[in-house]
């Protein structure tokens, strides 16, 4: 390239990583020097709500490194609703989320840039089966999305991660989608701009814990599912079309018989007891399905913010101010 840098903007959200960061921050920095001849960077850290010292060391690390800005959100509102706190203030014409933890390896930058200058809007990358994690965590993750591809009609890949480059008219399309129940991987592929793939290896976290607990796990499995998908519904509507086809030929049944002038059989207490938690538990779970659907929509319909800002590094506040008047 000649001429002007072009700007890229790397967000990076984190919670409860202050032993990590300043590793992070160094490999970050390490990864984008040469890169820099061609590219002009900022990065910007969202703190999403920690209780440690997180926010500490992210303004220790824009004093000591002019291309760094940060967000402090006033709690923990969640990663996705980090993500999307960066990304709304994100000003490159790519910008690149990552999380800080260095499981998402920096070594993979300069591939992101070159996929996005060969005309892609999106570059998006597959984690590779990583044998430290349990069991459990790459059986889980495995039979979500594949369960995600059965009952949506968007195209969620498998092992996709949030670890992604969106070109500015990609990072805009996004924008404009403002569910309260976030599920990125699945509003980016949403979108339907050209997108190209790239693996990875995850690295291993150098320090700190992983912050994504089963609890947190599910609830975004949740959100992807009952965003994209109206199957469950479908499901309770089929189960209980089902319940009255069986109901209406155990009846047809039973009329035959007394036509015929058999003795009528005795109505079995098991058989009794089986249906009767058959049919309840049917209609639980279709009520369950639709509250959760019913209860996405009261949330949403309140408009209130994804999430709340506390604090932000000077730069963006003169920026917001600037871009106010």
């Amino acid at each position: 390239m000649s001429g002007e840098r072009t700007l890229v903007s790397i967000v990076c959200p984190a919670f409860q990583e202050e032993e990590v960061l300043p590793l992070f921050h160094r490999e970050l920095a390490a990864t984008l020097a040469p890169l820099e001849h061609d590219y002009a960077f900022e990065i910007l850290y969202v703190d999403d709500g920690s209780r440690d010292g997180t926010l500490d060391v992210l303004k220790l690390l824009a004093r000591q490194d002019p291309r760094v800005a940060y967000l402090s959100l006033s709690r923990n509102f969640g990663h996705q609703a980090a993500l999307t706190a960066g990304l709304e203030h994100a000003r490159g014409a790519a910008v690149i989320s990552m999380d800080s933890d260095l499981q998402h390896p920096p070594r993979v930058l300069p591939q992101l840039l070159q996929t996005w200058q060969q005309g892609y809007d999106i570059v998006i990358t597959i984690r590779a089966d990583d044998q430290r994690l349990g069991l459990f965590k790459r059986c889980t993750s495995a039979a979500f999305y594949r369960l995600m591809a059965l009952l949506s009609d968007t195209d969620i890949r498998l092992a996709a991660s949030d670890f992604r480059l969106l070109s500015r008219r990609a990072l805009q399309g996004l924008l404009q989608l403002r569910e309260q129940h976030r599920f990125l991987r699945g509003m980016v592929q949403w979108l339907g701009f050209r997108s190209a793939e790239i693996p990875f290896t995850p690295d291993e976290r150098k320090a700190g814990q992983s912050k994504y607990t089963v609890r947190r796990m599910l609830h975004l499995a949740g959100d992807g599912l009952f965003s994209f998908s109206r199957v469950p519904l479908r499901i309770a509507a089929y189960l209980g079309l089902l319940a009255v086809g069986v109901g209406v030929a155990h009846s047809a049944w039973y009329v035959l018989q007394a036509v015929r002038g058999a003795e009528r059989a005795p109505l079995d207490l098991e058989y009794l007891t089986v249906a009767t938690h058959l049919l309840g538990g049917a209609i639980l779970a279709a009520v369950g399905f639709l509250g959760e659907y019913v209860g996405r929509i009261y949330e949403q319909v309140k408009g209130r913010p994804i999430y709340v800002l506390k604090e932000q590094s000077p730069r963006l506040a003169t920026q917001a101010q600037r871009e106010a008047a």
